[in-house]
């Protein structure tokens, strides 16, 4: 389907988009670009700027495509600023072309411009405001106002409102062309124009028209300045019932997809495209007056977004649809045509829809197969390298990313990204670095957006907190609960935290009851690869002793960690061993295996000695592999075996001398609920299979259980569940009944 691409690299290659491939020399240089980028004053190249349509380049080097005729017949239909398809109009205000002339000169007539002849005021009208929808509206303006026998006041300020407009248009193109910190200059005098003119309005019926309109206007110049919800709320602030031009809608729709809010965006998105699409006799509602720099296209793809935000993926597949039967047959696009870059973005949006619908394998490959004819398109590039990102393959990502800026210095999308996979890989500096350069630039730009969401959330102090709660199991305690809280400050020179920890364990046993309570203060250290985490604490109570432990971690690549860990009064040892005052020290030592969700495996030994000479002994190794990918669903597989030893076994607490145990699991994700960055998961989890104790035989278990997984605005995310299992100790089979919770807070 994608036509001429190969022949058209060139073009391509000046796209605002991004993507990524890595060397410590092209990462340097990545580097550089971050320290001058928010300097720059070159203009951000528009996608396929060879081949844009003359409406999307600057108006001093272009012809309007839909100049109006300034014929008295061409300029009624375009002189009122609607923002609505025609048949959703309201009765409102008359038009000025409609207006009746003034009784104060109901016979004038003018010497014509062309004829020298005598020209009549309704002329004169038609003329001047059909300039003003034409592009004039600043030369219109003067010459209305130089004929306040002809216009009346509420004429002169449907005029500035509409010069008000021409200045968005220009303010918005700037804004888009730069990548300098002036970039706004332009939106920043319209939007001062736009508020001199509401407070010089008079509070009265015939200006209403007027207000509404400069709210579209102010609707296009917020999004476009970044200031999402001073958008929407002059957007909302114009009855549905009142005309509204494309452009202010898909504004409108940019601004609900920015603050995470994808429904109300779809729904703006899906009044714009009627509005577009109809064929209406009125350029003005299609956004005319902005000039045509919102098409079918850019629309369906904003409606795209805002469905995958929710996952309504079929939804969304339809739009792919629509898109399609609205380009031209391939075999009739030629080289210079628009379709050329329409049919690399429809083919670009269904590599994505396979990626978000869980099909990440056969999305990644028509991204590469596109990246094969188009080479040089950072749009393709960037895209990929967002779907490894998505996978957890961060410095597979990030090497991409680097490639990109290497062949795309300015391009935003892949500095976003850079600074994105920075933070996962513990390039704090790098992060830090692109943070500055962004300031407060780009203010509009979704993918920067997201990259100081994570950089604001690695930079906050953070809280969380792990409760569990048993009944049953009376081999271990009879009823138990515990709380294991941290607070963790923000970083300190980008490597260093501090933090303060909690442990409470509450239990009853037959053996009595338990109220074991630990406080510690550490430290660590995250750079690149590794992190190193320390703690010295102290327990309470007649037991209590001061004590230390620690961890290392280890990340070799996009698959593979180790780590190793050590406590000296371990929170690990069965409730009966505390209340019979005993305690013990562990270390542990681990190896694991991740391709994102789809697969894992690992392996773990576990040792401890305890203050009874106990030896305790556990080895276990494990993993899980994806089964089904559905739009909203998945199913996973788990696998594990385990073995532990005791050297003792006449104890207080359940201490057998060999066992084993073989356990599979099936789990069942579910997408309840998504909007934007908030979303509601539910897990299902059911797994059983055999034990071993040495001594009482072989018996089997089973558990089961559900919970949910919410994420908030912010990184706020709450995990709860509550499950029921089965199993055997020392011969005897107990059910019991845990519940959860795990709570984390980036203040």
């Amino acid at each position: 389907m994608l036509l001429f691409l190969s022949s058209m690299c060139s073009a391509v290659e000046a796209e605002n988009g991004g993507a990524r491939e890595p060397n410590d020399v092209a990462e340097a240089q990545a580097v550089t670009h971050t320290s001058t980028i928010a300097q720059s004053t070159q203009a951000v190249q528009p996608v396929q700027q060879a081949q844009q349509p003359a409406e999307q380049m600057p108006e001093s080097q272009t012809q309007r495509p839909m100049e109006p005729s300034l014929t008295p017949a061409a300029a009624p239909a375009q002189q009122t600023p609607v923002d609505q398809a025609p048949a959703q109009q309201a009765p409102a205000a008359e038009t000025p072309a409609q207006a009746p002339t003034p009784a104060s000169a109901p016979a004038t007539t003018l010497p014509s411009a062309s004829t020298g002849g005598p020209q009549s005021a309704s002329t004169i009208r038609t003329e001047v405001f059909g300039l003003a929808t034409g592009g004039g509206a600043i030369q219109a303006l003067e010459e209305a106002k130089a004929r306040p026998d002809i216009f009346t006041p509420v004429d002169i300020a449907q005029l500035e409102e509409l010069s008000i407009r021409q200045q968005v248009r220009g303010g918005r193109d700037k804004a888009r062309a730069m990548t300098s910190p002036d970039r706004f200059d332009g939106l920043d005098t319209a939007l001062k124009a736009a508020d001199n003119l509401l407070a010089s309005l008079p509070n009265t019926p015939e200006y209403q028209q007027v207000r509404y309109s400069l709210a579209g206007d102010l609707t296009v110049a917020y999004a476009g300045r970044g200031e999402m919800e001073k958008a929407i709320s002059s957007y909302e602030s114009i009855p549905e019932n009142q005309p509204i031009s494309v452009e202010a809608l898909a504004s409108a729709g940019e601004a609900y997809s920015y603050v995470n809010q994808p429904g109300k965006a779809e729904i703006a998105y899906r009044r714009a495209i009627a509005q577009e699409t109809a064929a209406s006799t009125d350029p003005a509602t299609r956004g005319y007056q902005y000039g045509s720099r919102t098409r079918p296209i850019d629309l369906r793809e904003g409606l795209f977004y805002s469905l995958t935000d929710q996952n309504k993926f079929v939804e969304a597949g339809k739009v792919l649809d629509e898109i399609s039967a609205s380009l031209p047959p391939p075999n009739q696009v030629r080289p210079w045509d628009l379709a050329n870059d329409d049919y690399l973005r429809l083919n670009r949006l269904r590599a994505q829809y396979l990626i978000y619908v869980g099909q990440t394998d056969a999305g990644l490959a028509e991204l590469d197969r596109l990246k094969q004819q188009v080479p040089f398109s950072a749009e393709i590039r960037n895209a990929e390298a967002d779907a490894e990102l998505g996978k957890g393959r961060n410095r597979l990502a990030k090497q991409m990313y680097v490639a990109t800026l290497n062949d795309h210095p300015d391009n935003i999308e892949a500095l976003a990204g850079l600074g994105r996979t920075s933070l996962n890989t513990g390039d704090y500096r790098n992060a830090t670095q692109i943070n500055a350069a962004f300031d407060d630039t780009f203010p509009e730009n979704g993918s920067v957006r997201n990259f100081k969401r994570d950089y604001n959330a690695w930079r906050a102090p953070t809280f969380s907190t792990t409760l569990n709660a048993e009944h049953g199991a009376a081999a271990i305690a009879d009823e138990e609960f515990s709380a294991d809280t941290y607070v963790y400050s923000p970083p300190i020179y980008d490597f260093w935290r501090i933090f303060a920890h909690n442990y409470y364990l509450w239990a009853l046993t037959d053996l009595g009851r338990l109220q074991r309570i630990r406080n510690g203060v550490g430290g660590d250290f995250r750079q690149g690869p590794l992190t190193v985490q320390a703690e010295v604490s102290r327990s309470t109570g007649p037991d209590g002793r001061t004590g230390g432990n620690g961890e290392v971690e280890y990340v070799f690549n996009d698959f593979f960690k180790a780590t190793a860990g050590f406590d000296s009064d371990s929170n690990e040892l069965p409730a009966k061993a505390y209340v019979s005052h005993i305690f013990g020290r562990t270390g542990q030592v681990g190896f694991s295996y991740a391709d994102g969700e789809r697969r894992t495996a690992d392996i773990g030994y576990t040792v401890g000695r305890y203050s009874d000479e106990n030896f305790h002994q556990e080895i276990s190794i494990g993993g899980s592999q994806r089964l089904l990918t559905l739009p909203n669903q998945q199913i996973n597989a788990t696998l594990r075996f385990g073995t532990s030893s005791n050297t003792l076994q006449n104890t207080p607490y359940f201490s057998p001398s060999r066992d084993y145990s073989g356990e599979f699991g099936i789990v069942h994700q579910w997408s309840v609920w998504r909007s934007g960055e908030r979303s509601l998961l539910q897990r299902f989890y059911i797994s059983g299979g055999p034990y071993n104790q040495r001594g009482f035989g072989t018996s089997g278990f089973w558990a089961a259980r559900i919970e949910h997984v919410w994420t908030f605005s912010h990184d706020i995310t709450l995990t709860y569940g509550i499950g029921v299992g089965r199993h055997a100790y020392d011969g005897e089979q107990e059910t019991s009944e845990t519940a959860y919770a795990l709570l984390t807070v980036p203040f």
